[in-house]
């Protein structure tokens, strides 16, 4: 197919793919959308876009569905009749076997990724708060309604700006997500929580920035959804603990601890970004935040081990500052680590090479940490090369 000796694709009744489209329109539509691309037929990406544009422009009933229903066989049953559509359907005790061997399968691999009954928790609080921090302090972002650590790539920022009902509002940011293409990373408030937890890495050749979609057990929540999916959701934060979302109407984000919350906002600098939880911390900004907010109410996030983050408040008496700060370091130092090992690419290698250049910095260690001391270092070199 891609180098053309195939040119049978179309129309050889052959089902192809992940959904094994057979149908000739359907197929000669995934082509189109390859050619458009600029992809491999077999691309896994283009595929699952293809698959979600056909379920939401030509199978909205089944699209519905499958983000509603909380029944495996009900959602298996919905692919299996209304979007594959197999011949086998027409022989009725054929199709009732198809039915229960495709409910079965469908079963499995539900607990396989869920965990089924006994869930097994994905990330710990620890984990998630650690995550947030490192996007916030070490990634450049922006804010747009819908994406969840989508790449600022031409092609991501116009489906943003283009697609679906929050296009025409998203266009009001466009400036910033311009500013940082090729450099940085789309979020809104929810897709902060989402991404990290369907898997983001910050892999900028990657479609979702590595992270999947609805995947891990997560589904596709907006900040609604979301914290009235949470445990034990409370008004009063007396005795919140890091990694808890936190919630105002229209809006949520991931308190951190210290009384500092992370959230992407189109407010104050736009994009991901640390600000003040003055439900715990007061009117007085904290240092490291841009900006302070009230908010409404506070749930644990059913995808999340907060064990540790509990022994931790219901021990604080016993336990400095410092020590709660050092595994929050300790998470965001495994997770770069983790992260060098997945790509080596620089997100910002013309800043590094001009900071080179400058004498600003050697250029080793480009994803590490900073230290104070190094930063004021780097800073006053700055400030000396510009004089």
């Amino acid at each position: 197919m891609d180098n053309g000796t195939y040119d049978g694709f179309v129309n050889d009744c052959a089902g192809y793919g992940l959904a094994q489209w057979t149908h000739p329109s359907r197929k000669a539509m995934l082509l189109d959308v390859a050619k458009g691309w600029g992809r491999s037929i077999g691309d896994l990406d283009m595929q699952v876009e293809f698959l979600l544009q056909e379920l939401q422009a030509l199978f909205r009933g089944v699209w519905d569905k499958l983000r509603t229903t909380s029944s495996v066989r009900e959602a298996s049953d919905a692919v299996l009749l209304d979007f594959e559509r197999p011949a086998s359907t027409t022989d009725p005790k054929k199709l009732q076997e198809t039915k229960d061997r495709r409910a079965a399968l469908a079963q499995e691999f539900y607990d396989k990724f869920t965990g089924g009954i006994s869930m097994n928790f994905i990330m710990t609080a620890a984990a998630l708060c650690a995550k947030a921090l490192d996007i916030a302090r070490n990634y450049k972002t922006s804010y747009m309604l819908g994406p969840w650590g989508w790449p600022a790539t031409d092609k991501m920022i116009t489906r943003a700006t283009t697609n679906g009902s929050n296009a025409q509002t998203n266009k009001q940011w466009l400036a910033k997500a311009n500013a940082i293409k090729g450099k940085g990373f789309l979020f809104d408030c929810v897709g902060l929580i989402k991404g990290i937890l369907w898997g983001w890495s910050g892999d900028l050749s990657r479609t979702y920035g590595g992270a999947g979609y609805a995947c891990n057990g997560v589904p596709d929540y907006d900040a609604k959804k979301m914290i009235d999916c949470c445990r034990e959701v409370s008004t009063d934060f007396s005795r919140i603990v890091p990694g808890e979302a936190v919630w105002m109407d229209g809006h949520i984000g991931i308190y951190v601890g210290g009384g500092v919350v992370v959230e992407s906002t189109p407010k104050w600098q736009g994009g991901v970004q640390c600000s003040t939880l003055t439900n715990t911390a007061g009117s007085q900004k904290l240092p490291g935040t841009v900006g302070s907010r009230t908010w409404t109410k506070h749930g644990k996030l059913p995808w999340v081990d907060y064990s540790a983050a509990e022994e931790i408040n219901e021990e604080g008496n016993n336990m400095t500052e410092e020590q709660i700060r050092k595994i929050v370091r300790d998470e965001i130092t495994k997770i770069r680590a983790e992260m060098r090992a997945d790509h080596n690419q620089c997100w910002a290698e013309e800043e590094l090479a001009a900071a080179i250049a400058a004498g600003i910095t050697n250029g080793t260690r480009p994803h590490d940490l900073v230290t104070r001391e190094e930063a004021a270092i780097m800073a006053l070199r700055g400030m000396q090369h510009k004089e």
